[in-house]
């Protein structure tokens, strides 16, 4: 089995020999260096999304220097921005050949719930069910809520706002309710201290102002505590946690079918009879790194290309890496818990089903990939 180290060495040697095979020509050769270059970099992640769907925000809440703005053709996985899902969005992620590199990010997420207090709530209700619809399965590994707004607010969270925030919560509470009934009734100029009240309304939203004065009439009584529970509450640990576990742990496989797809698209841009053995060593990695072998199995799994029996296939695209890649991960245990008992129990299991003579050969296949998998789970272990 190819680990990612050889993996990684693999690409690396293969990107060299592309590079001096088409040193003749300007064009290929820009490009493949500066695939070479972006190889050595660290994940790139596009955001992308409709107008207004709150990418610039987000970036800020996330603060990643290797995310940006955009769908570009050197990016290695995306993270695609939406409010409901529109049928253009459904559009925008058909396209894409492997759904395992991207995540769905309602990512003005209290807006779906009417910015009611309880809103995050209702949106990640909404996000577990568009993760469950098979067609939007088809086009990404995950559907996750954030309120791009509030995390930001959160994370960056003055002790003058602070300050506000808790004169408005000492208010009555009738009368704080009408006032964060509406814009126009929170920025009524007849009140006082308008401006600092402008001034929330443009870094909180309604939302936000109507959350924090509830957190801190429950006791959330300092600015430290206030920004990390309204952080919390924005989904931004989710999301962050979901792109370590989709993105992060896959890093150096993602960047290397990156590379493999930027090698391919010179082969055939330029076919050359001397490519020959370029092109079967690009095949090769393909075909025999298992980690690609996931890849594709899970976003079979996903399109419904091959399908297992319903009680065995949640397991399989969980060994498969969909909620992450670690040993406990895949097993579904807690890093504290005894992992290899429980992974020698689920390689026979697996055993079995690849053997199973009522499998079509597409399944039997995948079980075959699954058995695999448990086998680098259990050579990690004992390692």
């Amino acid at each position: 089995m190819i680990t990612q180290e050889v993996l990684t060495e693999d690409v690396r040697t293969m990107l060299e020999w592309a590079l001096r095979l088409y040193r003749g020509s300007g064009k290929a050769t820009n490009f493949l260096a500066q695939q070479r270059q972006l190889f050595e970099e660290p994940l790139r992640v596009g955001v992308t999304g409709r107008p207004k769907a709150g990418k610039s925000t987000l970036l800020d809440a996330l603060d990643e220097d290797d995310f940006i703005e955009g769908h570009t053709s050197d990016v290695d996985a995306v993270l695609h921005l939406t409010g409901p899902v529109r049928a253009e969005d459904r559009a925008a992620l058909q396209g894409n050949p492997l759904p395992v590199n991207t995540i769905v990010v309602l990512s003005r997420a209290d807006e779906l719930g009417g910015g009611r207090v309880d809103a995050m709530t209702s949106a990640k209700m909404i996000a577990r069910r568009l993760r469950a619809e098979p067609e939007l399965g088809e086009m990404c590994q995950d559907v996750v809520a954030v309120a791009g707004l509030l995390a930001v607010a959160g994370r960056t969270l003055t002790d003058a706002e602070f300050d506000t925030l808790a004169a408005l919560a000492a208010l009555p509470r009738v009368e704080l309710d009408e006032l964060v009934l509406s814009t126009d009734r929170f920025l009524n100029p007849a009140l006082e201290d308008v401006v600092l009240r402008q001034g929330l309304l443009e870094r909180l939203g309604l939302f936000g102002v109507r959350l924090s004065t509830t957190l801190v009439r429950r006791g959330y009584g300092d600015p430290s505590r206030l920004a990390a529970e309204l952080v919390q509450r924005s989904g931004l640990n989710d999301l962050r946690l979901t792109i370590k576990r989709q993105f992060t742990e896959r890093a150096p496989v993602l960047k290397a079918r990156s590379a493999l797809v930027a090698v391919e698209r010179v082969l055939r841009a330029e076919p050359r009879s001397e490519a020959r053995g370029l092109h079967a060593e690009v095949e090769r990695i393909q075909v025999t790194t298992q980690d690609f072998r996931e890849l594709r199995l899970l976003a079979a799994l996903q399109t419904g290309r091959v399908e297992l029996p319903s009680e065995i296939a949640a397991e399989a695209e969980q060994l498969l890496g969909r909620a992450g890649t670690s040993p406990g991960s895949r097993l579904g245990l807690t890093d504290d818990e005894d992992q290899l008992p429980l992974a020698l129990t689920v390689l026979d299991r697996w055993q079995r089903y690849a053997a199973n003579p009522a499998f079509r050969r597409a399944q039997t296949e995948a079980a075959k990939t699954v058995v695999r998998t448990c086998e680098g789970i259990i050579d990690t272990l004992t390692r």
